[in-house]
């Protein structure tokens, strides 16, 4: 029916403006669930093209706005049979939970596309789930349960804003989850499906999520928000109820669940408690889409899939009204202008003292300041504020950086957020003798057991794993005096374009240049890196692309170093059989410390987190920093 009416829209301007109102009244359930398989077959051939798509067309990919075609088109193989489609006529707008195959390995796929009058989609909005296993629960149902398809009545209808109120209560609950809250929404016979895990109701002693509670997953809907459970979830924001299918009583969302890592236990069924698995010791943001079927009033089926995506993220399709979370500033002002070396160092300290003791209004903030982890703006407290232990000196692992011509001050070094070690670099500007910025860039040592350690969710292996050991020491080089050191955009550009190009041709690296990526370091030059040679070169994937975002955070001339951060994306279309860890899209984010002497590279720290594929920093957004 749709390529038909498509068909007839073409014939003539006249007719496709009458034809736009008929399609709008005649877009009923068929006809949007026509476009949504339309759009499910134009993904697995590798051809946006074949489906009716307004020029300005939105495309989003667990939650990075991204060109049409790109990411997943390249790599899906074929569909599995489960398939799950939420129809709204009125709002046009029509979603699916599907399974796939991506280069050889199972995902759950879910996508929204918002319809407009004449037919063609405005809105793309997909979240792909790589949990193989849970493609195979999927799979081993086959369908969704019948209640789903049932048309109920219209006198036993809710309408439109009571089912989304209703379903707004499951989030309200939900965050912070009070255990003394009314849960009275849930029927008395509410399941619900997580990845196409049933996670109520089983009695299998399985233990659920990252957490060893055998009984959670035991109890009812509403037995287990009693129990206060899921308090971790700190706050649930960019609430999008888009599908509202009043025929048959169900809604679809989008939902962002920030988790801020201050939950330090968890309450069990038994009334004691346990430790905070050390998944959530640290912020994460998980994304996800919901899918309610109600019966009357109550919450009687819920399908639920997620991922994770950088802690503090923004939207694709933004729900709630901007935030500016600039901080106001205070009337302290501590630092001499301009700010010279002993300046800035003292700068260094004082952040990481009021990181540490969880106080950023102890420190001279002016009217404005910004505060970002790993490119996500965050008001100020926010994040490793609350979160932060410990941190490394200059005498352990660590390096402090004056970069006095941008009035910019550098760290390097290892930092503790409960028990989980990391690397953090920051940023800190100041003008006018306050702080006006701080970038922190965090990564966190990832681990892996038996209830899914603290990886992030859904990523493929690194070529180089950083599980936590800090006996690492920093090169004494990068301490070392060097005199005026010429740090230009043309060197870092050309090193970048080096790593682009996957040559060294061009770059100046000194004849004995090594690096270390993740702490692990290759019997190989920093050129035979380059170069594509070794098992991992440069501790990435063999395949990748654009390096883009390139940034020189602190550019330490008496000590010849630069502090630097680059995105690199890997699109995983290369030349098959791909490994495992080039075988999904990502972006690489890449935290570096470089050692310059007489005008050549010779000494790389970096350390690699992996990112949804392409994610953007908001200050490349934002447009006022440092490019190379």
């Amino acid at each position: 029916m749709a390529s038909m009416l498509r068909k007839v829209f073409a014939t003539s301007l006249s007719i496709l403006a009458l034809g736009s109102l008929v399609r709008a009244e005649c877009c009923e359930r068929a006809c949007l669930e026509g476009l949504v398989s339309d759009y499910l077959n134009a993904l697995i051939t590798h051809d946006p093209s074949k489906i009716p798509t307004t020029p300005n067309v939105k495309y989003v990919e667990n939650d990075q706005i991204v060109p049409l075609g790109s990411g997943e088109w390249h790599i899906v193989e074929s569909l599995g049979t489960y398939n799950h489609t939420f129809s709204d006529p009125e709002a046009g707008q029509v979603a699916t939970i599907t399974t796939i195959t991506e280069n050889g390995v199972g995902a759950i796929y879910a996508v929204r596309l918002k319809v407009e009058p004449d037919g063609n989609i405005s809105e793309i909005e997909t979240q792909i789930t790589r949990d193989p296993d849970g493609k195979e629960l999927y799979e081993k149902r086959g369908q969704p349960e019948a209640v789903w398809f049932e048309a109920v009545p219209p006198e036993q209808r809710i309408s439109r804003d009571k089912l989304i109120s209703q379903t707004n209560k499951y989030y309200t609950g939900m965050q912070g989850n009070d255990p003394k809250g009314d849960y009275t929404f849930f029927d008395k016979d509410c399941n619900r499906l997580e990845d196409g895990l049933q996670t109520t109701n089983v009695k299998t002693a399985d233990p659920y999520g990252h957490s060893n509670d055998t009984a959670f997953a035991s109890l009812t809907c509403e037995e287990q928000f009693q129990t206060g459970f899921l308090g971790f979830v700190t706050r649930i924001r960019e609430r999008h109820f888009s599908v509202v299918d009043e025929e048959r009583q169900a809604v679809f969302a989008i939902t962002t669940l920030d988790h801020n890592g201050t939950v330090r236990s968890l309450p069990s069924v038994n009334g004691t408690s346990s430790p905070i698995p050390p998944y959530f010791e640290t912020p994460r943001t998980l994304i996800a889409m919901e899918a309610f079927r109600l019966k009357g009033e109550k919450l009687y089926r819920i399908e639920m899939t997620l991922t994770e995506v950088p802690y503090g993220s923004k939207a694709g399709f933004p729900q709630d009204p901007p935030v500016d979370l600039s901080g106001p500033g205070n009337n302290f002002t501590a630092y001499p202008d301009p700010c010279d070396r002993v300046c800035l160092e003292n700068v260094v300290g004082d952040i990481l003292m009021s990181i540490r003791i969880h106080a950023p209004d102890r420190l001279p903030l002016a009217k404005g300041v910004r505060y970002s982890e790993n490119g996500q703006f965050l008001a100020l407290g926010d994040g490793l504020w609350e979160t932060l232990e410990e941190i490394s000196w200059i005498d352990s692992y660590g390096a402090v950086l004056a970069d006095e011509e941008r009035g910019t001050a550098g760290y390097w070094g290892f930092s503790r957020e409960h028990s989980i070690p990391g690397v953090l670099a920051l940023r800190i500007k100041v003008a006018g003798g306050q702080i006006t910025e701080i970038e922190a860039l965090v990564v966190r040592a990832e681990s892996t057991d038996s209830r899914g350690g603290t990886v992030t969710l859904m990523r493929p292996p690194l070529p180089v794993e950083w599980e936590g050991d800090e006996s690492a020491e920093l090169d004494a080089t990068f301490l070392e005096w060097n005199g005026d050191v010429d740090i230009t955009p043309e060197l870092m550009n050309a090193y970048f374009d080096g790593l682009e190009k996957h040559s060294s041709e061009g770059v100046p690296f000194a004849p004995g240049c090594i690096r270390r990526d993740n702490f692990a370091q290759a019997n190989l030059t920093c050129a035979d890196q380059l170069d594509g040679k070794g098992t991992a070169p440069n501790g990435l994937p063999i395949n990748t692309t654009t390096v883009r975002d390139r940034r020189i955070l602190a550019a330490d001339k008496k000590r010849g170093i630069a502090l630097a951060v680059a995105l690199v994306d890997e699109p995983a279309d290369g030349p098959g059989p791909l490994p495992e860890t080039a075988n999904i899209p990502g972006t690489y984010m890449v935290p570096q410390l470089l050692k310059v002497n007489n005008g050549t590279i010779s000494r790389i720290e970096s350390v690699i987190k992996w990112m949804p594929y392409g994610y953007v920093s908001q200050w490349a957004e934002l447009g006022n920093f440092t490019r190379t």
